[in-house]
C-alpha cells in the first residue's frame, strides 16, 4: 500500500487548484454545453477542473489509472491495483447559475475498493478529508454524523432527480424537513458532518467514491446498485443516512423509486 497520507496530500492539492478553476468561472461569460439530459451540463470549466487534478496526480503517481467524469471516449486505461475516480465539478447546473453548492470529489480506490476521500467545496471554502480507518474531518477537525433516532425527526435531501422525476408526482418523504442542494457530494458532505441525516441518489461512481470512505468513517452508512451491473460508468442508486434511520429510509425510497422507475 502507497503512503494514504501523501497521497491525501496530492488529493487536496489537486482539489484546491481545481477548485481555483472553479472560482475564476464564476466571473466568466460561460459556453454551455448540453450532454445527456437539459439538467445535465458541461462547460469548459468542468474540463479544465479535471485536466488540473489529472495533471496534479499524475505527477506524483504516472502509473495509477484514473476514472473521471468528464473522460475522453476511448480513453487508455491503465494497468494498476490504484484508480482515483473524480468528478471535477459536482453541481454543474448550480455553478452555471452562479450558485454555492458546487463541490470537488476525489477518491483513491485500491483494489476498486475506495480508501481515501476528499470533497472540496471552493465556494463555502469547505474541506471534507478521510482515510480508512482514520477517521473523517472538516477543515482539519473531525466529524461524525448526527444522532436522529427515526425519520420523522430527520432533515432529508434530494432523493427526486431532476432527470428523472421532472414533470412526475413526487412523495414528499415522512421527514421533519426536506432540502435540495442540486449537488450529490453536497447531500453526502453534509451527512458527514452532522448537518442532515439522510439523502437517496440517482447518480454516478465519481459522484459518491469519496463519500464511501468520508460517511463510514464520520459514522454514517452507505449502500449503492449499479444499475447496469459491471459498466462502471452506469448510473447507480445511492442511499446514505445515520443509522439509526437508514432502514426506514431505504424503504421509503424503494418505494418511490419502483412507483417512478428511471433510469
Amino acid at each position: 500500500m502507497i503512503d494514504l497520507h501523501e497521497a491525501q496530500n496530492i488529493a487536496v492539492e489537486a482539489a484546491k487548484a481545481a477548485g481555483e478553476r472553479i472560482i475564476q468561472g464564476y466571473s466568466e461569460q460561460l459556453n454551455i454545453t448540453i450532454k445527456s439530459d437539459p439538467a445535465d451540463l458541461l462547460t469548459q470549466v468542468d474540463i479544465d477542473a479535471q485536466n488540473i487534478i489529472e495533471q496534479t496526480i499524475f505527477a506524483k503517481y504516472p502509473d495509477h489509472q484514473l476514472l473521471g467524469e468528464e473522460d475522453e471516449e476511448g480513453k487508455e486505461k491503465k494497468e494498476s491495483e490504484y484508480r482515483w475516480v473524480v468528478d471535477p465539478v459536482d453541481g454543474t447546473s448550480n455553478f452555471t447559475q452562479r450558485l454555492p453548492h458546487v463541490g470537488v470529489s476525489i477518491a483513491l480506490q485500491h483494489n476498486e475498493e475506495s480508501v481515501l476521500g476528499v470533497l472540496y467545496f471552493p465556494v463555502l471554502d469547505n474541506l471534507y478529508t478521510a482515510i480508512q480507518g482514520e477517521g473523517a474531518f472538516l477543515n482539519g477537525k473531525q466529524i461524525h454524523v448526527a444522532s436522529c433516532a427515526s425519520m420523522r425527526d430527520a432533515y432529508i435531501s434530494e432523493i427526486y432527480s431532476d432527470r428523472v422525476n421532472r414533470g412526475n408526482i413526487a412523495m414528499y418523504p415522512p421527514a421533519k424537513a426536506y432540502r435540495r442542494f442540486g449537488s450529490a457530494v453536497t447531500s453526502l458532505g453534509y451527512i458527514a458532518a452532522g448537518s442532515i441525516h439522510g439523502t437517496a441518489l440517482r447518480c454516478y461512481l465519481w459522484d459518491i467514491a469519496a463519500a464511501q470512505v468520508i460517511i463510514p468513517e464520520a459514522g454514517g452508512k452507505i449502500e449503492w446498485r449499479f444499475h447496469d451491473e459491471g459498466n462502471e460508468r452506469s448510473s447507480l442508486t445511492c442511499i446514505a443516512s445515520v443509522p439509526e434511520i437508514y432502514d426506514e429510509l431505504a424503504e421509503f425510497v424503494q418505494q418511490e423509486f419502483e412507483r417512478n422507475p428511471g433510469v
